[in-house]
């Protein structure tokens, strides 16, 4: 891998550094463009990047500090100085990030509809981008491999699986579903929010099964600890799904039917054995 772009003298210019500024930089390009197409002030949109970039910042850095507390535990200094012990944590920074929007939507009284869509259509793409940068650093490093595209990561024995290659491939498709599931919603005029709810459903389906091929030490039960967020991931967007995405009103009537079919069934059993 390629964790050094250029090393001036004493000066090193990280591969993952460069590539998470410029994720950065399309995810606030793509996030603004989306919420100025629907109407929100600029200010309120910067307020809303801001935040939620800082908080994810926060997040991150806390999250992997509390999975991998013992790199920190002699000296706790280290928890704010990234160049002396780096470390984030993705699904950190994605959960305090999202919390964020989330809270800011009623304080800058814009619609979380809005928000979600907009963080649908910008986050994939910024994330393949910091993907590159995460496979250059070898930030994530997959299990043994023994298949043709297997790659050597510096520090780590055998050749390994391109986890971050996988997620990108699977996040590219789940940029092509948004966009037709995009272009549906103002077709049909879905309710605002809906395609942001699909994105964390694909996403949590296409990443769960991405994790078994990463090698992690922190296991709760057979699976991750990012396992575990992805599964509360999929559960609160299906709730939302059934609450806004007319879930609710295809659910009921298929439930009616069915307790209308059992009851049929049932009857005719008794009815049989009555005579």
């Amino acid at each position: 891998m390629w964790p050094v772009l250029i090393t001036v003298g004493y000066f090193k210019l990280f591969s993952f550094s460069v590539f998470i500024v410029v994720a950065w930089c399309i995810f606030s390009f793509l996030f603004w463009k989306k919420l100025r197409s629907d109407a929100i002030d600029d200010d309120k949109i910067f307020d809303l990047t801001f935040y939620s970039t800082l908080a994810a910042l926060i997040g991150s850095r806390l999250a992997f500090v509390y999975f991998n507390w013992p790199l920190f535990a002699a000296t706790p200094l280290k928890i704010v100085t990234l160049w002396v012990q780096p470390g984030l944590s993705l699904y950190g920074a994605f959960l305090a990030g999202t919390l964020t929007l989330i809270s800011l939507s009623r304080q800058q009284k814009v619609r979380l509809g809005h928000i979600l869509d907009a963080f649908a259509l910008s986050f994939p793409a910024a994330l393949v981008v910091g993907l590159i940068g995460a496979l250059l650093d070898g930030s994530v490093i997959g299990k043994v491999a023994t298949l043709p595209w297997a790659v050597r990561f510096v520090g780590h024995a055998g050749r390994r699986h391109p986890v971050e290659l996988y997620e990108m491939i699977a996040l590219g498709v789940i940029m092509i579903v948004l966009s037709s599931l995009e272009n549906r919603s103002v077709k049909n005029k879905w309710p605002y929010g809906i395609v942001g709810v699909w994105f964390f459903i694909l996403y949590s389906l296409f990443m769960f099964p991405l994790e078994f091929f990463k090698e992690t030490r922190v296991y709760w039960i057979s699976l991750s600890a990012n396992q575990w967020v992805l599964i509360a991931f999929f559960a609160e967007a299906v709730g939302a799904f059934y609450v806004r995405g007319g879930g609710r009103e295809m659910v009921r009537p298929l439930i009616y039917r069915i307790r209308a079919s059992v009851r049929g069934f049932m009857g005719g059993i008794y009815a049989k054995f009555s005579k």
